[in-house]
């Protein structure tokens, strides 16, 4: 009986020791330095090299924070060292206003972007909503459909040619890296929900960029266009609101001087859509910044292997 105890409170002891031992091996420093090191694929590089190109919406226009690396790339290069424990270093070259061909432009007549863009791991652009502004903007009387998907349909097609050209010239700088292009958005959709020609301009603005993206080895498309032209307005009765709403403010006519008076306003105090800035009511704000960084980052991890891997 006493041989049955002992035997009892020793195994009872071996059992303790070795549950002592394992949460002492588990917890030690050393194992868990172990652990982490193989967490951490050998292939990935230690430092990501990202340049940044395009317009105001890469320059950070409309984010209060601009001044503190705000905007999409600040962001954009905060999230990828938290989340990937990778060192960015990001170079932004946006310029407020600039349209497709003054992008390139700058790139051929700039040896210090070229000189980026070169030695670059991943490169982000914004283009596009300058040139269709440009567009809508001219003299000629929106609610006149003829004529406006007219010239619609010519800006479509010599903007998809610049487009090209501009990413062309891009890859004479840089063949491989992945080049992760933003979809434009309406910005005065929560205004005109109830038109139509805005909204189908710039669909059918991002369906062509798209379809010239597809053309290009590791060109990713990212789209922003419903999530940012809808803002908070989400749900299908949200959306039949606005256009009521609308309807009462415009009755469904709106002109090229309206248009641009809204857009290029500056003393306005407020703004329909959580994810615009109510100083232009046309850029993002820091909440809509948020989703251009969050968008591009989903693009980004799901093309890992080509940028960050070596």
């Amino acid at each position: 009986m006493k041989f049955k105890n002992i035997s009892k409170i020793i195994g009872v002891t071996l059992l303790l020791a070795l549950i002592v031992l394992a949460a002492l091996t588990y917890w030690h420093p050393g194992a868990r330095t172990t652990l982490s090191t193989k967490e951490m694929p050998s292939n990935r590089r230690s430092t990501v090299r990202i340049v940044a190109l395009g317009d105001s919406l890469t320059e950070g226009v409309g984010d209060p924070q601009k001044a503190k690396q705000g905007g999409y790339t600040g962001r954009l290069k905060t999230m990828i060292h938290r989340r990937d424990r990778v060192k960015v270093v990001m170079h932004n070259f946006g310029k407020s206003g600039d349209r497709s061909d003054q992008i390139e432009q700058r790139l051929v007549d700039s040896k210090t972007q070229q000189a980026q863009v070169k030695r670059a791991q991943a490169i982000t652009l914004t283009v596009g909503g300058n040139d269709l502004l440009q567009t809508l903007t001219k003299n000629v009387t929106i609610n006149q459909q003829t004529k406006l998907d007219s010239q619609l349909d010519t800006a479509e097609a010599a903007y998809q040619q610049k487009l090209k050209h501009l990413i062309q010239t891009i890859r004479q700088y840089n063949p491989q890296a992945p080049i992760f292009l933003y979809s434009i958005y309406n910005p005065v959709y929560v205004y005109f929900a109830n038109l139509d020609q805005i909204t189908s301009a710039v669909d059918n603005w991002n369906r062509a960029t798209t379809h010239t993206a597809t053309s290009f080895k590791r060109l990713h498309m990212v789209d922003i266009n419903q999530a940012l032209s809808d803002g908070q307005y989400k749900s299908v009765t949200q959306q039949a609101q606005l256009k009521r709403n609308a309807q009462k403010s415009n009755d469904g006519k709106i002109s090229s001087a309206s248009l641009q008076e809204l857009i290029l306003a500056s003393n306005a105090s407020d703004e329909l859509n959580n994810y615009l800035s109510p100083a232009d009511h046309f850029h993002p704000n820091a909440k809509g910044y948020r989703l251009m960084t969050r968008y591009a980052f989903k693009q980004m991890q799901a093309h890992q292997q080509q940028w960050l891997l070596k």
